[in-house]
Order: C-alpha cells, then structure tokens, then sequence
C-alpha cells in the first residue's frame, strides 16, 4: 500500500498451482461458487488442460483483487462477486458485484501470467480518500486465510438456484408466499449441518426474517447460507435470497428480463441443533442462549416454521432438547476475494 497525490495505490499479488485447484474442482459446490456464470462461459469452450489452465488464473487474479480490496474470501464477498470477465482485445477486465462492489474502488487493473502448471496475478486499485485498507481476515491460528482455507471455509456455506413456477403463486396477483423462501432457507440449513456435522440437525428458530421484494412465478431465486456461528450443539446460519430473473409480462406471454444487481428479495438467521452424539467438545468460545424469546417448533427437519405455534421443539434421544431463546450470530468467519483488469500474458 503506497499514500499518492491521488489516493492510496493497493497492491494485492497471488500464486497459484493448478493441481490445488484442480482437486477442488473435484468438489460440486467449488464451480459454481467461485466463478461467474461469464468465466464459465468462456472456460467451457475451451478444452480441459486450457479450461484448468483459465480457470487456475482467473482464482489467483479473484485472490490478487481480494487483498486489493483488505477483506477475505466469502467473508461476506463470494468468490463469483468478482468476476474476471475478458475484453475485446483478450485482457482481463474486473467486474464487481455484490458485496464486492460495495467494498471495492471504481476500477481494479489485473494481470495474468501462466508459467508450466503455475499461475500468477497481480492487481493494482487507487483508492480515494486515502487511508488504512480492512483488518486482514485471520485464522484460529493468526496466519492469513488464503485458498488453502477456501474448501474448508465452503464446506460451511451452502447455494442454490430455483425457478418459480405458475404452481407457487399463493396470492392475488401472482404473488408467491414467504414461506416458499423459506422453505429453500431449511434446505441450505439442512446442506450446512450435513456439510459439518454429517447429520441433518433440527431447526429451532428463525429470527430476523425480512420480506424485501415480492416473488412471481417465472422469478428465478438464488439463495446462500453461511454459517456464522459454532457452539456445542447449535448452529447459527445467516440467509439471503436474490433475484437474478424476473418474469417481464410486458415483453411478452413468456417474456423474462435479466437483472443486472441481483434484487434482494428476503434475508433471515437460522438457528439449528444437532443430536448429542454430534456434539462437539465445549470450548471458551461457547455461549449460553440468551433468554427471554420463544422457539417456535421445527415441523420436520429443517422445514420451515409454522407461525402461531407455541409446542416445544421436537425432543428424542438422539436431539437434544432446545430450550427458550437462542445466541446471537456472531461475526462471519469467511475469506476475501477481489476484482480486476488488466492485459493477461
């Protein structure tokens, strides 16, 4: 980081081998988190020793512009906020989305070069007004995260993509209920608990549920999960829906409009428990649940909740028992990404 008449000039340098990225390809949730639906595009034309090659520098160049921007790696920035998009003259061009845009300067510049099975980027960003760049995003242990923490970091976070049908419409108008959303937040939820504890959990409350933006059919929704907080038994997940397609009637019967900023249709968190045989050890960092708020009941595993219920939450032998109120999220634990453009040798 370098103080200009300008601003400051921020650096951010990442090496990549394709072999690591390789083995996380390998996984089926890495694609579609990381890269733009645009880098898939292009890395799907090509064939498979260039498509490792493409995809290898376009994640060290998303790395290079995450530490331009001083965050990490889905620490509230996805991988695929930061598309590396590529112009008419073959450079790379950055193209920030999302949280990425939000943190990110007007214009990141980015360059590629590819040596044998290596891959370097570099990524250069003045930033006006002047001043400090973000605390770095840490591990448990003080070291940086960087993609060696990235398949670990995902494997607590869960999305996917659905397409409203004529069948969901609840309400006059074509409107779709909020507990259809809902019921894509307990899927995610059910994935997280699956992902870390190999068990499917129980949910025992939503809180901070918020309706933004009404859901038609011929909408198509992506929702994200990221857990956000660890305790003995529970599991505190945050959730966002966004509309990426719109139904647009006045195109046509079947007219639809790609939105460029994905709308933000419903955010909610969600606590989970697991069964005591997948407890984990008690650490300092365990909080007991606050008092005072009511626990709805889990209608199945992690299906939505019914309002006006007052039952207490499932108990068994295997689960165990959820008692009032629940802890708070926490912050995030996620790693940064950045975004780019530049000429790519």
């Amino acid at each position: 980081m370098t103080d200009t008449a300008a601003g400051t000039l921020r650096v951010g340098v990442d090496v990549l081998h394709s072999a690591e990225l390789r083995r996380l390809l390998t996984r089926p949730w890495f694609l579609r988190l990381s890269y733009a639906p645009e880098e898939i595009g292009l890395a799907d034309r090509m064939g498979e020793e260039r498509r490792l090659e493409f995809l290898t520098g376009r994640f060290a160049a998303k790395e290079a512009v995450v530490k331009v921007l001083g965050t990490g790696l889905l620490r509230g920035v996805a991988p695929r906020d930061i598309c590396v998009d590529r112009a008419a003259d073959g450079a790379p061009v950055v193209v920030l989305r999302g949280r990425a845009a939000a943190l990110g300067p007007a214009a990141i510049e980015v360059s590629i070069t590819h040596k044998q099975n290596v891959a370097a980027a570099v990524a250069l960003a003045v930033v006006t007004p002047a001043g400090p760049p973000p605390a770095r995003t840490l591990r448990e242990d003080g070291a940086p995260m960087s993609l060696a923490d990235t398949h670990q970091e995902a494997e607590a976070s869960a999305f996917l993509r659905v397409r409203i049908g004529q069948e969901d419409a609840h309400y006059g108008g074509g409107l779709v209920d909020g507990a259809h959303i809902l019921r894509l937040f307990g899927d995610l939820v059910t994935e997280i608990t699956a992902r870390t504890d190999q068990d499917e959990g129980l949910l025992a409350e939503y809180s901070g549920v918020r309706f933004l933006a009404p859901v038609r059919p011929g909408d198509y929704i992506e929702a994200r999960a990221r857990l956000v907080r660890t305790t003995r038994l529970r599991r505190v997940v945050e959730l966002e829906a966004h509309k990426v397609i719109e139904a647009s009637p006045a195109h046509g019967p079947s007219g639809v409009q790609v939105l460029g900023t994905p709308r933000l249709v419903c955010t909610a968190t969600a606590t989970t428990v697991i069964p005591m045989t997948r407890a984990r050890p008690a650490t300092a960092t365990d909080v007991p649940p606050a008092t005072g708020s009511h626990v709805p009941p889990a209608t199945g595993r992690n299906a939505p909740l019914a309002t006006g219920s007052s039952a207490p939450p499932a108990t068994g032998p295997d689960v165990p028992p959820v008692t009032e109120g629940s802890a708070p999220p926490s912050a995030a634990r996620d790693v940064p990404l950045s975004s780019t453009t530049a000429k790519e040798s």
